[in-house]
């Protein structure tokens, strides 16, 4: 019993990276990666949403593009990025949103 239980847990963590959107890390993982859209050099305005996630059970916030955009004050969307940190099991997520 103890062997099946040790043997589960363990696939329990290995498979927790593969619940992320893109790069999994659950030791660590600070990435950036593109949303949609790439001018932000003719942005005038910049917002920002967060949402927080522990140990893929609990996630709390809104961090979707449309909150950032709410943020920010946007009306016209020029691209937006998605940075994720997660320090064993505690992730944040960010969007960081550009337009006027």
């Amino acid at each position: 019993m103890k062997k099946l239980f040790s043997t589960l847990a363990l696939m329990f963590l290995l498979t927790l990276g593969a619940h992320a959107e893109f790069l999994g890390g659950f030791i660590y993982n600070g990435t950036t990666t593109p949303g949609g859209g790439y001018t932000p050099a003719a942005a005038s305005k910049q917002g920002q949403a967060t949402c927080k996630n522990i140990w893929y059970i609990v996630t709390v916030g809104d961090c979707s593009v449309r909150t950032a955009m709410k943020n920010g004050n946007i009306k016209s969307l020029a691209g937006y990025d998605v940075q994720r940190e997660n320090i064993l099991g505690f992730q944040t997520i960010t969007v960081k949103a550009w337009g006027n």
